[in-house]
């Protein structure tokens, strides 16, 4: 416990140093009481502080600690029924509305920033001198790093520009290696998915032979009290709260899917299928969950059960209760965004309501109220970047073999499950809606798939509901259309 107040202190000093920076200035700022970058860079420990301080930035409500999770992209995936303003706003593809703008802007400005310091410490383990970094250091350092930019670019693409089945060719966004505050030329749909793979492929193989996640007897939490796990401060516990190995490896199945190279979707998602380092819960696993934390309620015991056992790569976020599910999920809530009995069970159906595990854990109505809300971030620090549940549906997108979903769904509490294989997508869909609620990835699947219509709205899916509006100072983040 001790060792894991301190990581999570870490996370603080991290998140306070890196949110008082600019994307060109970072660390290099005036003021005493903040770190300068060649300072921070001159120490072992500089370079684990950094690394850590990516992640608790992409816990920032702008990006995946609200927005581009919970927030802007499930509203305008419709899977709330309602939600105050300004979310009403988005749930309309009203992007030019001066709120929606601002919600729009902030994620395309923080998640540039981010990426800016990945190119930092980049830029500085490259220049660094074997005195400083080990190798082990020096490589998981880099890797995720590498892996984090990468995450950010892709997920840019998927909101500001055309989809790959529509415009693959067609000019996107840039792609900022380096650390600069000059424009960097924007590249095509089909350009920027392959440098993200090379650069996750570059990833792989420095994760490859020293993340503690791929050696056969690690343990997500018996490991914690092991001397080696222990060793550099910390900086190696916790693997899933961080890009590790197969969290690059499954966002190379994702990367894979997106731009229909189904060979090689197929084969990252059954490897880390296969790795037998992540488990998809059932009724039985949150029991035993349960018992082993003396009997908390139903709710908690699903959340923490998923977080253990599912997630593959998340985000720490501080005070996930009161920054998140009390935003979201309240009646006085700011959003509010709700769902009524309607709505869910359009998402899982007659049947799915009564023995789907989602549908019978994941919500709730809280006390005082009429309404129905997701419970899905009432407890934990975490939210999911990758789970395995995505593998499962991508490894059956990519195969065309219904026995990936079929897993998906005994798991889930489906009882003698039949799927006709030539309604595979159809049902690959209703499965994203249930999987991913509260995630932000089911918009992302419509516009993948192209849907002239999304679910629950009478608004036709043009192009301008699927491509974002960039920033209007987007040429301060490297925006350059030349």
């Amino acid at each position: 416990m001790n060792c894991m107040n301190n990581i999570y202190k870490t996370f603080t000093i991290c998140a306070v140093i890196l949110l008082l920076t600019s994307c060109d200035d970072w660390f290099d700022v005036r003021p005493k009481s903040q770190v300068k970058e060649d300072d921070l860079f001159q120490t072992e420990a500089g370079f684990r502080d950094a690394t850590l301080g990516i992640y608790t930035l992409m816990g920032n409500s702008d990006v995946y600690g609200g927005n581009m999770t919970m927030g802007f992209l499930d509203v305008l995936a419709q899977q709330y029924t309602d939600a105050n303003a300004p979310y009403n706003t988005a749930a309309s593809y009203s992007y030019m509305d001066v709120y929606c703008r601002n919600m729009i802007d902030a994620m395309w400005k923080k998640s540039y920033e981010i990426i800016a310091n990945c190119n930092r410490i980049i830029k500085n383990v490259e220049g660094s001198n074997g005195t400083i970094l080990n190798d082990k250091i020096r490589r998981v350092v880099k890797a995720e790093a590498l892996a984090v930019r990468a995450y950010l670019h892709f997920d840019m693409l998927r909101i500001f520009a055309p989809s790959y089945i529509t415009g693959r060719d067609q000019k996107a966004i840039p792609y900022v290696a380096i650390t600069t505050v000059n424009p960097q030329p924007v590249i095509s749909v089909a350009e920027m998915c392959d440098i993200l793979l090379n650069d996750l492929s570059e990833a792989r193989q420095l994760l490859k032979d020293v993340d503690p996640i791929c050696q056969a007897n690690y343990n997500e939490q018996l490991n914690y009290s092991d001397d080696a796990f222990l060793a550099d401060d910390g900086f190696f516990l916790y693997r899933t709260s961080r890009l590790n190995y197969y969290g690059v490896t499954a966002l190379m199945a994702r990367i894979c899917l997106y731009k229909q190279d189904m060979a090689n979707a197929l084969s990252y998602s059954t490897e880390v299928i296969n790795s037998g380092k992540f488990q998809l819960i059932n009724d039985d696993l949150i029991a035993s969950d349960a018992v082993e934390n003396q009997g908390t309620t139903k709710n908690y015991s699903f959340m923490m059960s998923v977080a253990k056992h599912e997630y593959i790569s998340s985000v720490y976020v501080y005070k996930l209760k009161e920054d998140c599910n009390d935003l979201y999920f309240r009646d006085s809530g700011s959003a509010s965004l709700r769902i009524t009995p309607v709505r869910k069970s359009q998402i899982f159906g007659a049947e799915g309501l009564d023995f789907d595990v989602r549908s019978k854990r994941m919500f709730s109505i809280p006390n005082g109220s009429n309404n129905e809300y997701t419970c899905k971030y009432i407890t934990g620090t975490q939210i999911p970047l990758l789970k395995i549940g995505e593998m499962y549906l991508i490894a059956a997108e990519a195969s065309g073999n219904s026995d990936y979903l079929k897993s998906l769904r005994t798991q889930r509490g489906y009882r003698n499950v039949v799927i006709d294989d030539s309604m595979l997508i159809q049902e690959i869909q209703q499965e994203y809606q249930r999987e991913f609620f509260a995630e932000g990835q089911l918009f992302f699947y419509y516009k993948r798939m192209n849907l002239p219509r999304i679910p629950n709205t009478n608004v036709d899916a043009t192009e301008d509901v699927y491509v974002l509006p960039l920033p209007d100072d987007e040429l301060e983040f490297g925006y350059n259309i030349n």
